[in-house]
């Protein structure tokens, strides 16, 4: 019996598949159907990958093994790593997904970097070796352990033009000034704790290098706490700048759940735009 199916048009089928295949759940299931329909939901499956344990990552290095070479690069577009390791694996990733246009770094900076100077030279000297990232996404997130040891700016692309960065203990002045080498950066989401350097104003004055530079076109400013009194001071004490246009005050959902949904995070919080 003859697939019912058969009877319509190319095209109309593309787009149902198409339809379908955005839904992650339906997509996966409809590449099980046929390697016709595999081949046209493809792009859905792969455009955004979330890669958050070492399970993940391994199954995810062997579907491309036994892919065209070039389907990580004309497929992954958005790329978020949070698995711990192994290391190695985060760097081949890195290393095949080169048309990765936004990037979600949640792993330990200091021992990629390590790790993918050793892979690259493994003779020389650590200190001798020039590292940067093998990507040059145009949107960055860097959370939880991408920024526990302050931030160190070979993992970050220098074409990037949407950064959000983490401030924690181990941030300096220096380390945030330094972003004004970015010469595409025009926007900048900057979290961090209430009360953990100091006041807004002590935020202001680490950030002041990269307003100065002029090319900053929006800044949003999310701070975490405890909703105190003094939390809410602190808020208010951001809307206080003239210069500067408060949207909201507080984030609504976690930034990886935002991401993955595909919301547009610049749009969701305390917006201040120079």
């Amino acid at each position: 019996m003859a697939s019912p199916f058969a009877a319509l048009p190319p095209e109309l089928l593309l787009l149902v598949f198409s339809l379908a295949s955005s839904h992650r759940p339906t997509a996966v299931a409809l590449s099980l159907v046929s390697h016709w329909v595999c081949n046209h939901v493809e792009s859905n499956l792969y455009h955004t990958v979330s890669l958050s344990s070492s399970h993940s990552l391994v199954a995810f290095i062997a579907s491309l093994n036994s892919k065209p070479h070039v389907l990580a690069h004309n497929l992954v577009k958005r790329l978020s790593i949070t698995a711990l390791g192994p290391i190695s694996n985060i760097d081949e990733v890195l290393k095949r997904c080169t048309g990765v246009t936004s990037l979600v770094c949640g792993f330990s900076v200091p021992s990629y970097v390590h790790c993918a100077r050793r892979l690259k030279q493994p003779i020389a000297p650590p200190a001798t070796t020039t590292f940067r990232l093998p990507i040059a996404p145009r949107e960055q997130l860097l959370i939880a352990l991408a920024c526990r040891d302050g931030i160190d700016m070979s993992i970050i692309s220098p074409l990037v033009t949407h950064l959000r960065i983490q401030l924690t203990p181990a941030t300096t002045f220096e380390n945030v000034a330094r972003l004004r080498e970015l010469r595409y950066l025009t926007h900048l989401a900057i979290t961090y704790r209430h009360g953990l350097h100091g006041n807004a104003n002590s935020i202001k004055a680490m950030i002041k290098p990269v307003l100065e530079e002029g090319r900053l076109k929006v800044l949003v400013i999310y701070v975490t706490g405890a909703r105190s009194e003094a939390h809410r001071e602190e808020i208010e004490e951001w809307r206080t700048d003239s210069t500067l246009e408060v949207i909201d005050s507080t984030p609504t959902i976690a930034v990886l759940p935002q991401w993955e949904q595909g919301d547009d995070i610049w749009d969701d919080g305390p917006r201040y735009c120079s």
